[in-house]
């Protein structure tokens, strides 16, 4: 056994020869801080590892801040210490203050976050079952049990750590213990939602649990971890004692394994450690039961092999006087072991059930000849064990898995009793202290209370299901026939998303049945489902089918493989927030065509010409708020020309902003636009029961873009596509990039015709492309905008992040365009290093189209997967690969501002006939009066003459130009008077007209 101490605070303080009390970074009040152990620097004896150049260092820092604080009271003079204390001017202030000062000069603010991950650990009870508390990566949120209503939430400083575990103090019930990933532990009072204290450990915490310990006639708690260090992982008791005990902070490593420790319990305070650790279970007693120090404990550890690798496991001390694992009766003694009972849920669906197990080793090691271990044992759960549990009162188990079914096993029978159709596969399962109730951790990131005499749902938490890579916790052999699935292996991906037309405040997103397990177990990631949530708070409002599902069925072939679901690729809500479309694509599995194909990449391509493809329409019913299904097109962009090798997927999908309709662009080269008709049958309308006139779908343009050659179209020839309207919906800009050209279209709404074509603007993969006013932005290998009036680059530039490839620079960038507040926002992924972790996050930046230099500019301490803008006001909204939701928006000072420029009608219209009449002109003029130019004679002189009608050579003629110089001329809050701005316009009137 090995043992290891703290560097304490106050150890380092009588090293300085100061007795004072250290300040947090996070917190202004005076809080002992606990010295961390550095693994680089420090020396072993005697088992003990103690930190040698920390303490010297920490040392160094206490006598700089000393030294300074006596400077600045000596300079102040004798105007009062506590006066001058708080008076006391910086001439350079901290880098803290800068960074502050620069967000607040940006004029943008980023929300706190909303939603998050469930972390793979199960709930907590509080000791009175009226609360429920979950952990999340950032926070820890308490619910009360009887109303279902968020009570307070504890939100954790992540920038370099995320939770990873918690429990409640053994001694006092209303506080409980943080562990995040990177070695810290904090203390709160859950109650009052205050930190207690924080002590740094310098190892991967990925366990906690806490013991009730009697030092002195007082209860204190003995805290345990699971830390993983250089390959091995420890399970560690620690003292984490606060005030005058700080000193007598320590730790000592109870168990050393080269395995990961999956899961540990400890039992009859801190007398009985039980592990898992593959197809092992480890149990280990404590041989010396009256030591009172931490270094004294010694502990006896014994190893049981199960026939399956462990998923989940529960204990409970019983009784003694059941029947033992070897059969017989075990009847328990003052000088015999704890009773310990184990219930364990295997990886091929199996539950084994252990009677008196520690007992029976201890008699196993005195009689060599005893047999091994036997359980009894459970099976209907056709995959692995996700959750197994013993009732409160120990005859029965409880235990979940894939199959969406609660599973009440009754001991003394043998029968059981189901609970079905839950919304996906059983992660965890906790039994209140009164045992009356259960909470259940489910794979689609959202958790529930049931009773335990009806079975009925209590409380049910919802969260956020977009899929993001997130590796498993438990480790689990090759398991391809079990796990094979079509995009196991992507980077980042982006799900479909909008932001609701009628409701500003809700984020519609295309989610999958559920996520990854965490044994790394799960059913198809397809996205079939539509989950509405609220920005402001994360809470659900509403989910639904958005394709055939398969979630309580089976929903496993033969050969042990998903049957997979349609995945929803592209979603957008029309101009008024009645209408929905979605563009679904389903790929036949590969089991059911490699024996047709003659290789590998003839069963890829059978794959892909098998590919099915539908684009849908739905209506919202007014009385359930639900989307209804009015029209589904199947193939809509499919090709009849075999030789142009389409496959007829759709790249793009964007609404009319100005009226009900759609427009679709196709690998094809074919830009379609949809628009709603009433259905007649024998010239009467169709009425629904209702007596409402019901609704089809159909294409109202198919308009073909001839400037790619054909043999660039198909799936195999990365081409990409983007659209972008304009807000009056009079233009349609297509943009298509393939692997040898690239080319803008800009497409007359009206007649359907192209009326320019421009293959010179960008280069590059094509990620984003926006319309503000006259400017159209591209966002591809570089960043353009482009006056389409002058027929000019506004500004270019290049985005790059250096590390990354450019496939996943590629995937990690997202474009997106703010109609209300004139301006675009771009993500750029980057690389950052958090101690010897490498992560990428995200950099948002937003950009006016008339200047290059950014706006805003903020870090984000994720990766985004998605970017939209803020219908109804100005912003965006950011979904990370946490599944947290931020919103971006612009502080109350800019606000106003860009409201004052929304209340000048006069200067608005003016800019609105500019951009309409022009853009007008250029498309009634013969495509080829002018090749690869926007305007006839490409002036600006000549945007201007077209504001006014010239019927003669003596009519005055006064230029856009001219007002804008007068009304454009500053600050809109502060404009010259009315008079000054009268007299201004009057003498533009009463010059010489221009010979």
């Amino acid at each position: 056994m090995s043992k290891r101490k703290y560097r304490t605070a106050r150890d380092e303080q009588e090293v300085g020869g100061a007795s004072k009390k250290l300040k947090t970074a996070d917190s202004g009040e005076a809080e002992p801080i606990v010295g961390s152990i550095n693994q680089e620097s420090a020396h072993k004896t005697d088992g003990h590892t103690v930190s040698t150049n920390r303490g010297l260092k920490n040392k160094g820092r206490f006598a700089r801040k000393q030294s300074r604080k006596a400077s600045r009271k000596r300079k102040v003079g004798a105007a009062g210490k506590k006066e001058n204390t708080q008076q006391t001017p910086r001439t350079s202030p901290p880098k803290e203050t800068k960074q502050h000062s620069r967000r607040k000069e940006s004029g943008w603010q980023v929300s706190d976050a909303v939603g998050g991950y469930l972390v793979d650990f199960d709930p907590v009870f509080s000791i009175d079952d009226k609360y429920l508390l979950l952990a999340y990566r950032s926070s820890i949120r308490v619910y009360g049990v009887h109303t279902s209503l968020l009570i307070r939430t504890l939100s954790i400083s992540t920038k370099q750590n995320g939770i990873t575990a918690f429990a409640l103090s053994a001694s006092n019930p209303s506080q409980l213990y943080i562990a995040l990933s990177q070695g810290l532990v904090e203390k709160w009072d859950w109650k009052v939602g205050q930190r207690l204290g924080k002590w740094t450990i310098n190892s991967q915490i990925s366990n906690i649990t806490v013991a009730s310990q009697i030092s002195h006639n007082v209860e204190e708690d003995l805290v345990y971890t699971v830390d993983g260090r250089a390959g091995s992982w420890l399970i560690t008791a620690h003292h984490l004692r606060l005030g005058k005990g700080l000193h007598q902070t320590e730790a000592h490593t109870l168990y050393k394994s080269t395995e990961p420790i999956s899961s540990f319990k400890v039992l009859e305070s801190g007398s009985v450690v039980i592990a898992s650790v593959g197809r092992c279970l480890i149990l280990g007693n404590i041989a010396s039961p009256q030591a009172s120090a931490l270094q004294n404990m010694k502990y006896t550890w014994r190893e049981v092999t199960c026939p399956e690798l462990i998923t989940s496991f529960d204990v409970r001390i019983g009784s003694g006087h059941k029947e033992a694992v070897g059969g017989g009766t075990s009847k328990a003694s003052p000088q015999s072991p704890t009773c310990v009972n184990i219930a364990t849920g295997g990886l091929r669906g199996s539950v084994y059930v252990y009677i008196d197990l520690l007992a029976y080793l201890v008699q196993k090691e005195r009689k060599k000849n005893m047999p091994i271990p036997v359980a009894r044992h459970l099976h209907w759960h056709r995959t692995g064990v996700g959750a197994v549990k013993w009732s409160a009162d120990g005859n029965y188990i409880i235990s979940g898995g894939g199959e969406t079914v609660l599973t009440l096993w009754q001991l003394d029978t043998g029968q059981k009793q189901l609970l079905p159709h839950l919304s996906a596969r059983i992660e965890g399962v906790v039994v209140s202290p009164s045992g009356n109730s259960y909470a259940i951790r489910l794979a689609d990131n959202s958790a529930m209370v049931v009773s335990t005499a009806e079975l009925q749902p209590i409380v049910s938490v919802p969260g956020i299901q977009v899929a993001a890579h997130r590796p498993p916790s438990l480790q689990v052999p090759d398991l391809s026939r079990i796990t094979e699935l079509t995009d196991r292996h992507f980077i980042f991906r982006r799900p479909a998303a909008a932001i609701s037309r009628s409701s500003a405040d809700q984020l519609l997103l295309a989610v999958p049945g559920e996520l990854l397990s965490h044994v790394g177990i799960s059913g198809p990631k397809n996205a079939a489902y539509l989950q509405t949530l609220d920005i402001r708070s994360g809470s659900q409002a509403s989910r639904q089918a958005l394709t055939r599902t398969k979630v309580t069925d089976k929903n496993i072939g033969p050969e042990a493989n998903f049957i997979e679901e349609p995945n929803v690729v592209l979603l957008q809500t029309g101009h008024d927030g009645q209408w929905l479309a979605t563009v679904e694509e389903w790929t036949p599995p590969r089991q059911d065509i490699h024996f047709l194909a003659r290789d590998e990449q003839d069963t890829i391509e059978k794959q892909i010409s098998q590919m099915e493809i539908y684009l849908k329409f739905w209506q919202r019913d007014a009385v359930s708020q639900q989307w209804e299904l009015v029209s589904r097109i199947e193939a809509p962009h499919h090709s009849s020309d075999h030789s142009s090798q389409s496959i007829g997927r759709i790249l793009d999908l964007l609404e009319d902003p100005s009226c009900s309709g759609f427009s679709t662009a196709g690998d094809n080269g074919t830009v379609k636009i949809w628009r709603p008709k009433l259905r007649y049958r024998d010239g009467v309308k169709v009425k629904s029961r209702k007596g409402q006139s019901l609704v089809t779908w159909s294409c109202r343009r198919d308009i073909p873009l001839t400037v790619l050659r054909k043999v660039e179209y198909g799936g195999n020839s990365k081409i990409t596509a983007r659209l972008a309207q304009s807000t009056d919906g009079s233009l349609l800009v297509a943009g298509y990039q393939s692997v040898s050209s690239s080319s803008l279209h800009l497409i007359d709404i009206a007649s359907g015709n192209v009326r320019t074509v421009r293959s010179d603007i960008f280069a590059g993969p094509l990620i984003g492309l926006g319309l503000i006013d006259r400017y159209l932005i591209v966002l591809a290998e570089n960043l353009v905008v482009w006056d389409i009036i002058d027929d000019r680059i506004q500004y270019e530039t290049t985005i790059r992040s250096y590390g990354l490839s450019s496939r996943r620079q590629i995937d990690a960038m997202h474009f997106a365009v703010d109609q209300q507040s004139k301006n675009f926002a771009v993500a750029i992924p980057e690389i950052t290093k958090f101690g010897s972790e490498t992560r990428i996050r995200s950099r948002l930046a937003v950009f006016e189209p008339t200047q290059l230099t950014p706006i805003s500019m903020k870090s984000l301490p994720q990766t985004l997967i998605a970017l939209l803008p803020l219908e109804q006001m100005c912003g965006y909204v950011t979904i990370d690969t946490a599944a947290e939701v931020r919103t971006l928006t612009p502080n109350p000072h800019r606000l106003s501002l860009l409201v004052e420029q929304k209340a000048q009608p006069a200067r608005q219209n003016n800019l609105e006939n500019s951009y309409n009449i022009s853009i007008g002109t250029l498309l009634d003029q013969p495509r080829n009066s002018a090749p690869n130019a926007l305007l006839l004679n490409g002036s600006p002189e000549s945007v201007d003459t077209l504001l006014v009608d010239s019927p003669g050579d003596d009519v005055l003629i006064v230029r856009q130009r001219e007002l804008t110089e007068i009304f454009d001329s500053g600050n809109p809050l502060a404009l010259p008077s009315i008079t000054a701005l009268f007299e201004q316009v009057v003498g533009l009137f009463l010059k010489k007209p221009s010979t």
